[in-house]
This record gives structure tokens, C-alpha cells and sequence, in this order.
């Protein structure tokens, strides 16, 4: 076929063996070369090969969107030690509900939540029902890990719980929108019979759990939620409130395929043995298991 050749709708569909209602969808989402000429999609051949490599190129990568947590971090750098240059691994702090907002759009093959569901008690499985409805995905659980308040070493301002949050005096750093800590943060506050408004710093927001405790650290900032994790490698105070489950989310029909399947045998509980010495904080009971 020549390379300089224009491909109409339904022959790009035969090229690419897919249907033309899919061949819409890309055309849509923008991520095809195409131009319209009266009405009509064209498709310039060499662009679309050289896409087509492009795209190649990036399957052999992962992406993991989604929460932040500082043990997949260390199994991510740890793949890429091991595998590269093979393959690449890589990580996008969006919180846990854009991780599986992506995970269903196609632009991440991992997504990483720990969202807790107050009407079931319940952590990630009902909202991963409702972003990924109708596509066959599994989730795998990572580790349960103690989230609490992080305050300053020695606890200066006397915090022992939610309700005290709502004092003027306290400055409270909060995380990202979206964030599963920012879902358990707002669900505690509705517990509690406490506004946002009578918390101050709400509007002060952080992307990770370790730039939560900088804050606190460098005296900007007397409380924020975070892992204990973050708490013990900066020396801060820090007051559980709940042990939550972080797992990790992916498509079926990529989990036995390479790069995922090499990934995934990261989480065999032998592998993970010498960590737990250094990830305090962390429960590591059913790490690899499926959960859905």
C-alpha cells in the first residue's frame, strides 16, 4: 500500500482490523492522524504507521496513575532496575479517582485507590464498578497501610483527634482533590458534624503524603492526614485513625502479557519479605491477592 496514500474511514477500519464505529472513537479522543476534506475523515497512511510504532513503542512502558503511596513507588524504581531498558515504569500522583479514570480510558494500564465507600464500609470496589462498568478488570490488593494525623514531633498543639481540628489556632495542610485521603478526610469531617469552613488551612492542598509532612516539618503547616509510613521517616507524631487497603487496578487482557505480568510478580509475598522492615506502617497480609 503506499505510504503517501489517503485512507478513507472504512478502509482505515480493514487497515487497522477494527470496525469503523472504533475508528470514531479514536478520532475523537484525538489520538489518530487524520484530517476532514468536504465532509469527509481522511487518513494520511505514513502518519498513521508512524503512529502505530509510536504506540508499539509505548506498550512496552507502564503507567500507573493514580495515589500516591511510597511502597508501589519503591516496587516501580525496582522494576525499572531490573527490566530497563527493556521496559519503563512510571508514576502519576493524580489521586485515586483520576487513577481509575484513566485506567478506563486507555491512558494508564495501572491504576492505584485506596477510596473508602461509607455506605458499604467498603474500599475501592465500588467505585471501580462504576468507572471501569463493563470492562473486565481485576483488582489486586497491594498492602494495608495506617493512615492518621501528622503533627509535629512531641505534639506541641495538644491534638489527639478529628474534632480538635476545628480549633482557630491549628493550621491544617489537606490533600488533592480526588485523593483517597481527601475522600477519608471529608468522610470523618461529615462524622464528626464538622464544615469545612470551620477548618483552618482546608483550601491548602498537597499532592503526596511526603509533601503533607514537609509542611508540617518545616512549621507551616500543625496537622495534616498522611500515612504512618511518612510520619516515621520524618520523625513526626502521628495519631491512627483507621488501617485502610490500597490495591491496584488493571485491564484482564494486559495482566498475563509482558510488561504487566513481570510487574505483577513484584507482589509475591517472598519478594516483598525484606520490606517490611522498612516500610513501617504497612500490612502486607494479602499483597498479590485478587480482590475482583
Amino acid at each position: 500500500m503506499d505510504a503517501k496514500q489517503l485512507l478513507t474511514t472504512k478502509e482505515i477500519a480493514a487497515y487497522l482490523k477494527i470496525n469503523e464505529k472504533k475508528v470514531y472513537q479514536l478520532i475523537q479522543k484525538g489520538t489518530i492522524p487524520c484530517t476532514r476534506v468536504v465532509g469527509k475523515w481522511l487518513f494520511p497512511m505514513a502518519q498513521v504507521n508512524r503512529w502505530l510504532e509510536e504506540h508499539t513503542e509505548q506498550n512496552k512502558n507502564i503507567l500507573v496513575a493514580g495515589s500516591d503511596d511510597p511502597l508501589l513507588i519503591s516496587l516501580l524504581e525496582e522494576f525499572n532496575r531490573v527490566h530497563f531498558p527493556q521496559y519503563l515504569a512510571f508514576h502519576a500522583s493524580v489521586g485515586s479517582q483520576r487513577g481509575l479514570i484513566s485506567l478506563a480510558e486507555g491512558k494508564a494500564q495501572i491504576a492505584g485507590a485506596h477510596l473508602f465507600h461509607p455506605p458499604t464500609g467498603e474500599y475501592n470496589l465500588p467505585y471501580v464498578k462504576k468507572h471501569l462498568a463493563g470492562k473486565n478488570y481485576l483488582a489486586i490488593n497491594l498492602a494495608y497501610r495506617r493512615q492518621g494525623l501528622l503533627i509535629a514531633q512531641g505534639n506541641p498543639q495538644a491534638i489527639n483527634k478529628i474534632a480538635d481540628l476545628a480549633r482557630n489556632e491549628l493550621r491544617f495542610v489537606n490533600r488533592n482533590p480526588g485523593s483517597g485521603t481527601r475522600y477519608l478526610f471529608d468522610y470523618m469531617l461529615e462524622k464528626e458534624k464538622l464544615s469545612p469552613h470551620q477548618i483552618n488551612g482546608y483550601q491548602v492542598e498537597r499532592t503526596t503524603h511526603l509533601e503533607t509532612a514537609m509542611e508540617i516539618l518545616k512549621g507551616n503547616a500543625d496537622v495534616g492526614m498522611g500515612i504512618e509510613y511518612t510520619a516515621r521517616l520524618l520523625k513526626l507524631d502521628f495519631i491512627p485513625l483507621i488501617e485502610e487497603r490500597f490495591d491496584l487496578v488493571t485491564m484482564k487482557e494486559g495482566f498475563a502479557a509482558h510488561p504487566l505480568k513481570d510487574f505483577f510478580t513484584f507482589l509475591e509475598p517472598e519478594q516483598l519479605t525484606l520490606k517490611t522492615e522498612n516500610f513501617k506502617g504497612y500490612d502486607l497480609r494479602d499483597c498479590g491477592s485478587i480482590v475482583s
